[in-house]
């Protein structure tokens, strides 16, 4: 009986707390739209990259981690787990939702292209680190950070394998983007937009033509690519 009755008295403040909770924290939806230069990105479609090369994806996939948001007093709030696997869902786009951040006034938001930390080697399945994702190698080696799949067809006609595996630690590339405002995050509804655009993986500051190479797996054209994807491959539209 007494223990009854010491639940009818914690449970008012146990749900007074938890209400408390909701109130004081904010959703937020990522939106990524994958790009092919000003298109909308297809699987299957063909495009040209800036060496020339006419060619398609059958697969795109990227790794973002490590998120944090940024307020206007320069305190950080860092997403737990945060560990992502980005792709073309509904059409070109996938949405990322985000809970239990602390409503506020932010000034902009950050996170890694490809997996940081101990996680790499891990091979803890947090997040979206299940190696059913196909985006392993191996617990000694990590994982793939951004992974493209398709082919070209070459000057002689001929339609040859395009493939992009990037990873190891080199290729680990962070973001940060700034919002034009600063921006309250509060309640639900919050949304923020990012554009991925597929050319600039091949291009800028590294010119790639998969006439000399197509296949992207530890060697020195894979860093090339990670520096590509350093800056311009993702873009925050708000």
């Amino acid at each position: 009986m007494k223990t009854i009755k010491s639940l009818f008295y914690i449970l008012p403040f146990f749900l007074f707390s938890c209400q408390e909770e909701m109130e004081n924290n904010a959703s937020l939806e990522l939106e990524f739209i994958h790009k092919a230069g000003l298109e909308n990105f297809e699987y299957e479609k063909i495009y040209q990259n800036e060496a020339g090369n006419e060619f398609s994806l059958r697969l795109w996939r990227t790794y973002i981690s490590e998120i944090r948001l940024i307020k206007e007093n320069n305190e950080a709030f860092a997403i737990q787990d945060s560990y992502h696997l980005i792709e073309p869902q509904n059409g070109n786009k996938f949405s990322l939702n985000l809970s239990q951040i602390p409503n506020g006034n932010y000034k902009s938001i950050e996170f890694y292209i490809g997996i940081a930390g101990e996680e790499n080697l891990s091979g803890e399945s947090i997040g979206d680190l299940d190696p059913s994702n196909n985006m392993a190698w191996n617990w000694t080696t990590g994982y793939k950070f951004v992974r493209m799949d398709g082919e070209f067809q070459d000057l002689e006609g001929n339609r040859r394998g395009v493939v992009v595996h990037i990873g190891t630690e080199a290729n680990l590339k962070h973001q940060k983007f700034d919002f034009k405002n600063i921006k309250n995050i509060s309640g639900e509804a919050n949304k923020l937009s990012f554009e991925l655009n597929l050319l600039e993986a091949f291009q800028n500051p590294n010119t790639i033509n998969f006439e000399e190479l197509s296949d992207f797996q530890f060697n020195n054209e894979a860093d090339l690519i990670g520096e590509n994807y350093a800056e311009g491959f993702v873009n925050l539209i708000e």
